[in-house]
C-alpha cells in the first residue's frame, strides 16, 4: 500500500487529455520505444515522444512534447530536458511499483491489478505571443477510478520563459481579490443550476500566486482547479474563465 501511495504522489506531482494532439508516423507502435513525430498544427514546431509498455500488470502510454524553433535555444533545451527527465521518472517508478505492489497481492493470495498511467499533452489556442500546453496525467492502480491531474505550461515564445499568473499583472495590484470574487460569483450562478462545491474548510477560499491556469484565445484567463480541490471526483476538473475586460485594469500591457 505504501508503494502505491508513492506512485499516485509522484505522479500527480508531475506535470498532459487521452487522444494526442500528434498523429504518429508508423502504424505499430513497439512496447518501450521512443518514436518521434511532428504535431499537427503548432505554433511552433513540436515534436512528440512516445515511450509505450504494455505488460500484465502494467500498462503505460507516454506522449512528451519536444520544443523546435524557440529563438532562445537555452530555454528551449532545458525544458525539453525537463519533460523528457519526468517522463523517465514516471516510467521507472510505475514499473517498479506495479511489480512490486503485485507481488505482494499474489503473496497474499489476492488477484493481481494492472496498473494504467497515461501522460499527454495537446495545444491550445492562445493570442501570441503565447503557447500554451495542456498537460494531462492519469493513473489507475486498483480501486473505483483512476486518478486523473490537468496541469497547464504557459510560454512566452518571445522572451524565452515559463509564464505564471502573477506575470500577466502589475505589481502591487490585487488581481488575487478580482479574480476570487469573479469565481465566487460563478460558483454561486451554478450552484443555483446544481452543481455542487465544497463548503467551509474544505471549499473555495482563493487563488494562490502559483495556481494553474491558462489563456484561451480570447486573451481571457482561465483558472484550473484538478478533482476534490473545490468539488466532489463527480465535478470532475473544474474550469472559471475569467474576462479579459474584467481584469484589464490589472494587466500588463504585453498580457
Amino acid at each position: 500500500m505504501y508503494n502505491k501511495v508513492l506512485l499516485i504522489i509522484l505522479l500527480l506531482s508531475l506535470s498532459c487529455p487521452f487522444t494526442s494532439y500528434a498523429k504518429s508516423k508508423t502504424s505499430r507502435d513497439v512496447p518501450g520505444t521512443a518514436i518521434f513525430v511532428m504535431a499537427e498544427k503548432p505554433l511552433i514546431p513540436i515534436e512528440t515522444r512516445k515511450i509505450q509498455i504494455e505488460r500484465p500488470e502494467l500498462s503505460l502510454r507516454l506522449e512528451i512534447p519536444q520544443l523546435r524553433g524557440l529563438q532562445q535555444k537555452k530555454f528551449e533545451k532545458e525544458l525539453n530536458k525537463s519533460f523528457l527527465e519526468e517522463a523517465q521518472k514516471i516510467q521507472k517508478t510505475a514499473i517498479q511499483t506495479a511489480e512490486m505492489y503485485n507481488k505482494d497481492l499474489l503473496k497474499d493470495g489476492l488477484p493481481p491489478v494492472k496498473f494504467e498511467v497515461v501522460k499527454n499533452y495537446s495545444v491550445k489556442e492562445a493570442p501570441s505571443p503565447y503557447l500554451v500546453l495542456s498537460l494531462f496525467d492519469y493513473q489507475y492502480s486498483g480501486g473505483a477510478h483512476g486518478i486523473s491531474y490537468q496541469n497547464y505550461l504557459v510560454i512566452d515564445t518571445a522572451l524565452g520563459k515559463k509564464v505564471a499568473l502573477k506575470d500577466l499583472f502589475k505589481e502591487n495590484t490585487n488581481y488575487i481579490s478580482v479574480i476570487n470574487g469573479e469565481i465566487k460569483k460563478q460558483m454561486q450562478e451554478r450552484e443555483a443550476q446544481g452543481a455542487y462545491f465544497f463548503s467551509g474548510a474544505e471549499g473555495f477560499v482563493s487563488i494562490s500566486e502559483h495556481q494553474i491556469f491558462y489563456l484561451n484565445k480570447q486573451g481571457d484567463v482561465v483558472i484550473v482547479f484538478n478533482i476534490y480541490e473545490i468539488a466532489p471526483y463527480a465535478a470532475g476538473i473544474v474550469e472559471f474563465t475569467i474576462p479579459k475586460a474584467i481584469l484589464s485594469p490589472y494587466l500588463k500591457e504585453a498580457a
